[in-house]
């Protein structure tokens, strides 16, 4: 009596797949109708290009790695940007001069003679910035903020709670950063809000 036959036939997988991903045996686009225009047979072609590009098989696929590096230069490259254009509290818009960014640190600057040199030349834009700053200098030195040269007006505000403050740094503000025009009238003003600051102040 025959015995059954045993079927010793096995399908290769990963053979299989690579016919099917090869387009010489793509016999199914010669069954279309070609009636795909220009634009839409090119959007196919990248589409594929990256569906074959960006599919990973296994984890010996060397285009990990490759990701991996794109993927930290793109971060590496942010940071830089960040550092390079970071946001300069009491920098002018444009170009910055050597004494702008002295005038940046609170620490090391000589405010009162600054101030009357800004004063005597009617630099009133000048004294604002000045005036503010030694403010800042007064708040820091009581620990009443913490000074950082990449904080903003604002954030020191919400640090240090206080109406006569809030008031003098929205006049710093719209004078810095709104173009609003200085004059000796607003220099008096910071002044007299410094020194109830400094006195008490209204919290």
């Amino acid at each position: 009596m025959l015995q059954p036959l045993t079927d010793t036939l096995s399908c290769d997988s990963a053979l299989l797949h690579q016919f099917r991903s090869d387009e010489a045996y793509d016999y199914v686009r010669e069954l279309q109708a070609p009636d795909l225009g220009w634009w839409d047979w090119s959007m196919s072609k990248i589409e594929r290009f990256l569906s074959d590009l960006f599919s990973i098989h296994g984890n010996s696929d060397f285009r990990i790695v490759i990701y991996i590096i794109i993927a930290l230069a793109f971060v590496a490259l942010v940071v830089f940007l960040l550092y390079r254009c970071r946001f300069k509290l009491f920098g002018r818009t444009g170009s910055v001069t050597n004494e702008d960014d002295e005038e940046d640190n609170i620490y090391g600057v000589d405010f009162e003679a600054i101030y009357a040199k800004a004063m005597a030349q009617k630099d009133y834009y000048k004294a604002v910035r000045i005036v503010y700053l030694r403010m800042l200098r007064w708040l820091s030195d009581n620990n009443k903020i913490m000074w950082q040269l990449y904080k903003t007006p604002t954030q020191y505000t919400r640090e240090f709670l206080s109406v006569d403050f809030q008031r003098m740094t929205t006049a710093f503000m719209r004078v810095r950063y709104g173009n609003y025009q200085s004059s000796e009238e607003l220099v008096r003003l910071m002044i007299d809000l410094e020194s109830k600051i400094k006195k008490g102040g209204t919290a």
